[in-house]
């Protein structure tokens, strides 16, 4: 993440609109839920070791300090780096989504306060940290337990939804989506049977690698996603619409996408990885494009259906405000 998770003073409503949105920020690989190892990336895929847990359920930060944040005059920011975790201007519904790798919408039963109420946490991990990229969220989860007392349990609960089919009879694609080549397709399939297998991860062939991890995320745009599974994609777009979207193309195989249109009036940017230099600012948005779901349609060929289905949430048993430094 980011240095500067904001760069205004904002009032504490705004704060908490932002906070909501860096939830998906944070979990946008993994909105759908469940996390599915088959899913992940080469890198976090070379961390599975056959036979041991996937992250250690009990890994602990080695020092964590929690403290109130000053709003009248403190700057909401977060920052991540390895084995580092510093945020400030948190609500502890944001640091529940964080360490559940769930959208707050998802999360029922937390208390009014857990809204309302800032904070600001600075952990750091052990020497030799768990490698695996989740890690951090077990620890942030440990760390809510040992803290906030926290406890939950998941549920399945029929809620609106999204589905993803496709807005043509004759299931053509739109100009947006593409299958990838048939060397990312190859490399790809190879890194998921190797990781199902619990054996080891394949190196991503020579001149594959960028091409089937490239990708930029930006208020108005998903340029240049290679690579990806449409469940991916899905979930994607659960971070734009405000509820689940289930993949119900039957589309299998990896897919390269871009989608852009006219983001809605105070869109913040996401947040970028800690030490990544600034990114360039996007192109200014065209008041006349399309809204989201036209462009989905239009650029894609899909379209989003309303409808209600079946959604894994967590349910709060138990949260406590936090024990401060």
């Amino acid at each position: 993440m980011g240095d500067t998770l904001y760069g205004l003073r904002l009032t504490l409503s705004k704060r908490l609109v932002l906070a909501t949105a860096a939830v998906a920020a944070f979990v946008v690989p993994l909105a759908a839920g469940a996390i599915n190892r088959a899913s992940l990336t080469a890198e976090q895929a070379q961390n599975v070791t056959p036979g041991r847990p996937f992250v250690d359920p009990e890994a602990r930060f080695e020092v964590v300090s929690i403290k109130r944040f000053d709003t009248s005059s403190g700057t909401p920011r977060a920052s991540m780096t390895p084995g580092r975790f510093d945020i400030a201007g948190a609500s502890l519904s944001l640091l529940v989504g964080q360490a559940l790798v769930t959208p707050v919408d998802r999360i029922f039963g937390l208390p009014d306060w857990a809204n309302t109420e800032l904070y600001t946490v600075t952990a750091k991990a052990p020497d030799d940290p768990p490698p695996a990229a989740l890690a951090l969220n077990v620890m942030l989860a440990n760390l809510l337990k040992d803290r906030a007392n926290l406890a939950t349990h998941r549920e399945t609960r029929q809620l609106p939804v999204y589905d993803l089919v496709f807005a043509r009879t004759d299931k053509r694609l739109g100009p947006g989506l593409k299958p990838a080549s048939p060397e990312c397709q190859a490399a790809l399939t190879a890194r998921l049977e190797a990781v199902q297998r619990g054996g080891p991860v394949p190196p991503p062939l020579v001149g594959v690698n960028d091409a089937c991890n490239s990708m930029r995320i930006n208020p108005g745009g998903m340029v240049g996603f290679n690579g990806v599974p449409m469940s991916r994609i899905a979930q994607l777009l659960t971070q734009s619409v405000g509820r689940p979207v289930i993949d119900k193309t039957g589309l299998t195989g990896y897919f390269d996408f871009t989608l852009q249109w006219t983001p809605q009036p105070g869109s913040e940017m996401p947040i970028r990885p800690a030490g990544e230099p600034p990114a360039p600012p996007p192109p200014a948005a065209d008041p006349d494009g399309p809204n989201l779901f036209t462009a989905i349609q239009e650029q894609l060929g899909l379209k989003l259906e309303s409808a209600r289905g079946p959604v894994e949430v967590i349910v709060i048993d138990r949260l406590e405000k936090p024990t401060l430094d």
